[in-house]
């Protein structure tokens, strides 16, 4: 080998290992951020702020829905609070009217009826007061399954069917619910009894047939 063919391959050597370091270089050194401009940045801290401003709403109309349920619940315990103990008077209102119903000839005793109606009377006034009313639930009226329950049933064929024929028990109402519903009997024709008796098997024998 020549002197100038070893300063070639030399030459060479040399420009490989110059590329191989600069190619080692360059994957040691990591990639520099590309720099933002200033309209970018505004760009992106606006959707940001969109963003937020956006979750802030949300969470603000979840809160306010929040407050509205628990106003209205309260709103309704209140508006039924007395309900239970409404339900317990009424209790007392149907014995003073089993007792007022007793007739009698003794004076004393009239005179005692009259202080028990004045009490029932005054019990019944508070009740009002509080939201109770009577349901009119009359003899001949028809019978309304939403504020009445059929207690018994009879059948009268010159009354209409359906119509109340007896009140059991008198029903309340406690403002807009039902405190419980009135007793009633109710007019239903009774379905036609089926004739449940069978013929005779021929296979079997009657009296009449002789026995072999």
């Amino acid at each position: 080998m020549t002197d100038h063919e070893k300063e070639v391959l030399d030459e060479k050597t040399s420009d490989e290992a110059k590329t191989d370091h600069q190619e080692n270089v360059e994957k040691k050194e990591p990639k520099k951020k590309k720099k933002l401009s200033l309209e970018d940045k505004i760009e992106l801290i606006e959707e940001e702020l969109s963003n937020l401003k956006d979750k802030y709403y949300r969470t603000l109309a979840e809160a306010e829905n929040v407050k509205k349920r628990a106003q209205e619940e309260v709103k309704r315990e209140r508006k039924y609070a007395s309900m239970t103990v409404c339900d317990k008077l009424i209790d007392q209102l149907e014995v003073f009217d089993q007792a007022l119903s007793v007739e009698t000839e003794d004076a004393n005793f009239k005179n005692f009826l009259i202080g028990f109606k004045m009490i029932k009377d005054m019990i019944y006034a508070s009740l009002e007061s509080e939201g109770v009313s009577l349901i009119a639930t009359t003899v001949g009226k028809e019978f309304d399954p939403t504020l009445e329950h059929a207690f018994d049933t009879r059948y009268d064929p010159d009354k209409p069917l359906n119509t109340v024929l007896e009140v059991k028990k008198k029903g309340y109402m406690f403002k807009d619910r039902l405190l419980r519903p009135a007793l009633v009997t109710i007019n239903i024709q009774p379905e036609p009894e089926t004739d449940s008796e069978q013929e005779p098997c021929a296979s079997q024998p009657t009296d009449d047939t002789p026995v072999a």
